[in-house]
C-alpha cells in the first residue's frame, strides 16, 4: 500500500480526532448533569469532529484506491519490461514440452536455428541436438522429462540449412509442468577458436618430440659409451638431463593426447584385454617409486581371469593416469589398492590411495583442465593438470562414468565403470 509515513501520519491523525471526539462525549455527560447548557460550542466541536473523522475515513478509502491503481500499473509495466527483454535478448530462449515440440522462442532463437518464425512451431528441439559427438540424445530426454535442472552443457545442435552450431544448454523447470524454459548461448565461435588452439598444440607437440627423443638418445649413449670416463658431477648433470627430458616427453604426450581428444583424432586400437595382466603391467610402470615410498598394494580380481576387448590407448590412458596421480600423492608406507569386478558387460575399476586427499571445496573441480588441487600444488610442485582431465575425456568417449571421493589427508578412491565386450572367462557371474 502506502509508504509509511503517509500512513503513520494517517493514523496519528485518526488517533488526535478520536480523542478529541471521546472529550467532547465526556463534556457533553458533565453538561447533561448539571453543567451550563448556555455554551453550545461543544456540541459545534463534536460535529466538527465526526466530519474530520469521516473526511479521515473518505481520504483513506481514496488513498487506498490511488495505490492499487498505481500497483496494477507496475505490474503491468514489469510485465511490458521482461517482454522487452525476452524479445531483446541476443541469448536464444525457447519453451518447449516434455517432447520437444516448441510452444514458444524468441527472435535470438529463430536466428540461431536458421529458420523462420512460421515455421519454428513445426520444430522438435530433440530433432535437432546432434549425436556426432557422442551425445544420447535419449538420455537428454530422460533428463529434461523428469524435471531435471541442466546447467551449462555443451550441446551440438543442427540448423535448419544443416550447419553445426555449438550452444551452452540450460534447462530449467517452467510454471507449467508439462513445459521447459530453455536458454541456448551460441559458442560455435569459441568453439572453432578451441580447436584451432588444439591443432597448432598438436602440430607443435609433434614437431617438438624429434629434438627432444633426440637429446634423450644422445644422453642415452654418453652414459653407455663414456661410463668409464665421465666423472661424478657430469654423471649428475648427464641424469638431471636424462630426467628433464623424462618430464618433457611425459608433458608432451599429455598435450598431445588433450589435442586429439578434443579434435575427435585420437586414433581406436581394439584389442583383446587380459585385465589381470594389463594391470600387473600397470603397477609396473611404477615400480621404482612404489618401491621407493615403500607402497602396500592390495589387488583384487574378480573374475581372476577375464578377457574383454576395448580400446586399448584409452583405457591405458585412464589406469595409467589414476595409477600415476595415486603414486604421486600417496604418503610413505601407504595403501595403493588398484581392483576390477566384471560383471555382465559392465567393468568397474577402483584406484584408491591413503594419500594427502582433495579438498572437500576443491573436488567438483578435480576434472577441469589445467585444475590442481591447492594442497597438492604444496606437495608436488610439477605437474600439468591435465592428467584427470584426459582421464575424464577417455572415460566419456568409451561411453562411461568416473567417480571421486576424498578425504583431505585421509584419501582418495577414483571409480571407473565402463561397458565392455567380454570375450572369455571362466567364472563370470
Amino acid at each position: 500500500m502506502y509508504s509509511s509515513k503517509v500512513f503513520t501520519f494517517l493514523r496519528i491523525l485518526e488517533l488526535i480526532l478520536i480523542f478529541l471526539l471521546i472529550v467532547v462525549v465526556l463534556g457533553s455527560v458533565w453538561l447533561l448533569h448539571g453543567g451550563s447548557y448556555s455554551d453550545s460550542r461543544l456540541y459545534q466541536g463534536a460535529g466538527l469532529i465526526v466530519f474530520l473523522l469521516f473526511l479521515l475515513l473518505f481520504i483513506r478509502i481514496k488513498l487506498d484506491a490511488w495505490y492499487a491503481t498505481l500497483s496494477q500499473k507496475s505490474e503491468f509495466s514489469d510485465s511490458q519490461v521482461f517482454d522487452s527483454l525476452y524479445e531483446r535478448s541476443p541469448v536464444a530462449y525457447i519453451t518447449m514440452d516434455v517432447s520437444g515440440a516448441i510452444v514458444n522462442f524468441n527472435p535470438a532463437a529463430v536466428n540461431l536455428l536458421q529458420t523462420t518464425a512460421d515455421t519454428m512451431g513445426q520444430v522438435n528441439f530433440y530433432q535437432r541436438v546432434s549425436s556426432d559427438t557422442g551425445m544420447d540424445v535419449s538420455v537428454l530426454q530422460q533428463k529434461i522429462s523428469a524435471g531435471l535442472t541442466i546447467n551449462d552443457e555443451e550441446v551440438l545442435l543442427q540448423s535448419a540449412r544443416g550447419e553445426n552450431i555449438w550452444v551452452m544448454l540450460s534447462v530449467y523447470n517452467h510454471r507449467n509442468k508439462q513445459q521447459r524454459l530453455v536458454s541456448l548461448v551460441d559458442i560455435t565461435e569459441q568453439k572453432n577458436v578451441d580447436t584451432a588452439k588444439s591443432e597448432f598444440v598438436a602440430l607443435a607437440t609433434h614437431q617438438l618430440r624429434t629434438p627432444i627423443a633426440a637429446i634423450r638418445w644422445n644422453v642415452e649413449l654418453l652414459q653407455r659409451n663414456m661410463r668409464e670416463t665421465v666423472t661424478p658431477d657430469q654423471t649428475r648433470y648427464l641424469k638431471k638431463i636424462e630426467r628433464n627430458v623424462m618430464r618433457m616427453i611425459s608433458l608432451i604426450n599429455d598435450f598431445l593426447s588433450v589435442s586429439k581428444l578434443e579434435m575427435g583424432t585420437f586414433s581406436t586400437r581394439i584389442e583383446e584385454v587380459n585385465l589381470s595382466e594389463f594391470f600387473d603391467s600397470a603397477l609396473d610402470e611404477f615400480q621404482e617409486k612404489i618401491t621407493e615410498k615403500k607402497l602396500k598394494i592390495e589387488r583384487s580380481d574378480e573374475p581372476p581371469q577375464a578377457y574383454i576387448k576395448t580400446d586399448t590407448r584409452l583405457f591405458h590412458i585412464i589406469v595409467s593416469n589414476l595409477v600415476s596421480n595415486a603414486v604421486k600423492y600417496i604418503l610413505p608406507e601407504g595403501t595403493l589398492t588398484l581392483t576390477y569386478d566384471l560383471r555382465s558387460n559392465t567393468l568397474r575399476i577402483v584406484v584408491a590411495d591413503t594419500g594427502i586427499g582433495i579438498p572437500a571445496e576443491e573436488l567438483d573441480k578435480m576434472f577441469v583442465k589445467f585444475f590442481r588441487a591447492s594442497n597438492a600444488q604444496a606437495h608436488q610442485t610439477e605437474g600439468t593438470g591435465l592428467g584427470l582431465y584426459v582421464v575424464k575425456q577417455s572415460v566419456e568417449i568409451l561411453k562411461g562414468n568416473i567417480t571421486v571421493e576424498s578425504e583431505e589427508n585421509v584419501g582418495t578412491k577414483f571409480v571407473v565403470t565402463l561397458p565392455v565386450e567380454v570375450l572369455d572367462t571362466r567364472s563370470l557371474a
